[in-house]
């Protein structure tokens, strides 16, 4: 009887141990599926701000400007080598309506339930699977794409305007982008709609970056196009980080977009007005 005891109670800690092993697991398995699925939604909010903002940079909103089109004299400037124009056309309402709609959009938010809706889905899903994500990097990234204009004049590459001419734009942009976005906060931080936790309407970061990200399109749209939009694939990824910072929610992020093109457009056109 003792050794029928001793096996059955050995038995019974066998099944125990594989019992548990087969719990751990399983939790060792949903984990690393969480993981999985989070790193996926990771690449695919990255991808939908990125398509999302593309139509909003692509040549079509700058045809009145290309090279050689009535409406556009281009001028050689000999001592610096940049490329420069006149007549340009940058609030014509073909080149602003995309940006104009992401402004439009986030505005929307009080009336149009299904814009909180999927803010509240995608911060859901973010503090869910990355709670103690946290960086820094945007403090940082948003100021790469207008540094990068610098280190073109610092190796001489073609653009189209001067040093002198893209110090004027940048802060003007800045001071643009600055005010309205200051303006836009003091409107909407007594509406209820737009107080989000411990966020705020538009993102800064990311109007910077994409205030940003424009100079450098419209430098390079004419010698270097393609390189044009290499500033946008950052602001994108500026727009991504503070979403997942649990800094601002995906509405606030596309009206920054909106708000960064639309200020640097209007930078352009007050610079081109002066210049006359």
């Amino acid at each position: 009887m003792p050794a029928a005891r001793l096996r059955s109670k050995r038995i019974n800690n066998e099944d125990f141990f594989f019992v548990k092993s087969s719990i751990f697991t399983k939790n060792e398995n949903d984990l690393s599926n969480q993981r999985m699925t989070s790193h996926k939604n990771l690449v695919y909010i990255f991808l939908f701000l990125l398509f999302l903002f593309l139509p909003a940079i692509s040549p079509a909103q700058d045809s009145s400007q290309v090279p050689g089109s009535a409406d556009t004299l281009r001028i050689l400037d000999s001592a610096h080598g940049a490329v420069y124009s006149l007549h340009n056309n940058y609030l014509k309402p073909k080149t602003i309506i995309i940006p104009a709609t992401f402004l439009v959009y986030g505005g929307l938010k009080p009336v149009v339930n299904a814009i909180p809706e999927l803010d509240d889905k995608i911060m859901s899903n973010v503090q869910t699977y990355h709670a103690t994500f946290h960086t820094n990097a945007a403090d940082y990234l948003m100021w790469v794409p207008s540094a990068a204009v610098y280190t073109l004049d610092a190796f001489n590459v073609k653009t189209s305007h001067t040093f002198k001419q893209h110090l004027v734009l940048d802060v003007g942009s800045i001071f643009v982008t600055g005010a309205l976005g200051f303006g836009m906060r003091k409107v909407t931080e007594n509406i209820k709609a737009f107080k989000g936790k411990d966020t705020q309407f538009p993102s800064g970061h990311t109007a910077n970056a994409f205030r940003g990200a424009e100079i450098l399109h419209q430098e390079l749209k004419h010698s270097h196009p393609f390189l044009s939009y290499s500033g946008y694939v950052v602001a994108t990824g500026v727009g991504l980080l503070r979403i997942y910072n649990k800094q601002h929610y995906l509405s606030e992020v596309i009206a920054g977009a909106g708000l960064g093109i639309l200020s640097t457009k209007l930078t352009y056109w007050i610079f081109d007005k002066v210049k006359r």
